[in-house]
């Protein structure tokens, strides 16, 4: 039986989003990198702002998953759960999986100093859990970076549970949950018991983004957004609020070492929600300058291979960490530059072309979903819509 349409079916793939995705990642690599000089001025003291790409991560991800399972489920008439962790599992773990596997030999031949136990909560999804102590040599380095997978994972069954089991007061459920984690954060900050990569630290950067994608299920919701989250003038806040970082730090050195801490806590939920309405008005104003450029090649590839490049890059960014007890000659010839660089997107493209893109199409194919996504997934078939224009023929 092969079904055809009366008009195109929807995709789910927005090409900006790939744009985004290359931000967020080369925001990590220049974190994750040792500072440059360029033009007599070194880059050390701007580029731990690149980590703020997780949170561009968290936010991509918490919108985009929410938005797919509301559409499937309204294309649908229900959430399928089961499809759901199908192509998510097929999506996610066979790269990490990969990248775990090697590290695990490199441990066992004396090449990474590291102990099982980072390994297994990498594998297990707690390594946001198993931090390691800032010491020398760092046990643990090469599998740190799982802890934001770790905080995704946990959003995923959380999200899931919460939209599968309540079918109506979701918004509210939600925003309870999110006040909740931020109240529990609060609380481990004030007796001095949070760290930073904790799940109900950093997950309030993924539910936000799912309460908005429930909002903009309301057509006078979405018309609003529409109208006012424009490109030009979030850039305009953006720059009113750096301008004003600046001014404060640069002229009140004075003040308590506690209110500048407050301060920066401050910032970082300014800047990250900040990456929500970015999102949204690129999603909004495709014919805007700055969606055209987001979607440009190099951007899309590079957004493409992100999730395999940020896996990966850690093996050969090692020397920013100091020492780690690395004496193995190809590891340190390969943590060179610009070998670092070639290195990490080498390996990255080859991880996405044999490992993730041929799963992702396997989970689409065991699940389809109610649309297609991105354009290479267009050929595999998808679930058919409860209320559809859709004509079945032999």
């Amino acid at each position: 039986m092969q079904q055809s349409l009366s008009r195109p079916p929807k995709s789910g793939y927005l090409p900006s989003l790939d744009g985004w995705r290359a931000i967020a990642i080369l925001g990590v690599l220049i974190t994750h990198d040792l500072p440059w000089v360029m033009g007599g001025r070194s880059t050390a003291a701007y580029k731990g702002y690149g980590g703020y790409g997780v949170e561009l991560f968290f936010a991509i991800s918490g919108f985009l998953i929410t938005t797919r399972i509301l559409e499937e489920e309204k294309l649908c008439g229900y959430f399928d759960i089961k499809r759901f962790y199908i192509r998510r599992v097929l999506r996610i773990q066979p790269a990490a999986l990969a990248y775990l596997s090697v590290v695990a030999l490199l441990i066992a031949f004396g090449v990474v100093h590291d102990r099982w136990l980072y390994w297994f909560s990498a594998l297990f999804s707690f390594r946001n859990y198993a931090w390691y102590s800032f010491v020398v040599p760092r046990n643990g380095f090469f599998t740190g970076h799982f802890w934001t997978l770790s905080v995704e994972e946990h959003f995923y069954i959380l999200l899931s549970a919460t939209l599968f089991f309540f079918k109506k007061r979701r918004l509210l459920i939600l925003a309870t949950l999110y006040v909740l984690f931020q109240v529990i954060a609060h609380l481990e900050r004030v007796y001095g018991t949070q760290q930073f990569r904790n799940t109900e630290v950093q997950i309030h950067f993924l539910l936000l983004p799912a309460i908005v994608a429930l909002l903009m299920q309301r057509e006078e919701v979405s018309r609003l957004v529409k109208f006012v989250v424009r490109p030009w003038l979030v850039w305009l806040t953006t720059l009113v609020c750096l301008t004003v970082a600046i001014h404060r730090s640069q002229t009140h050195p004075w003040l308590p070492a506690l209110y500048q801490a407050n301060f920066a806590q401050r910032w970082i939920y300014v800047v990250s929600y900040g990456f929500l309405l970015f999102i949204l008005s690129t999603m909004f104003h495709p014919q805007s300058w700055t969606t055209r450029v987001l979607e440009t090649r190099v951007l899309r590839f590079i957004g493409r291979i992100s999730y395999s490049l940020y896996l990966w890059h850690v093996l050969f960014f090692f020397r920013f960490a100091g020492d780690i007890g690395i004496t193995n000659h190809l590891l340190l010839a390969l943590s060179g530059r610009p070998t670092k660089q070639i290195a990490a997107f080498v390996v990255a493209t080859l991880s996405y072309y044999l490992i993730e893109k041929p799963l992702v199409r396997l989970g689409h194919k065991l699940a389809p979903a109610a649309t297609p996504g991105r354009p290479e997934l267009a050929d595999l078939p998808v679930e058919t819509p409860l209320n559809s224009d859709a004509k079945l023929t032999v």
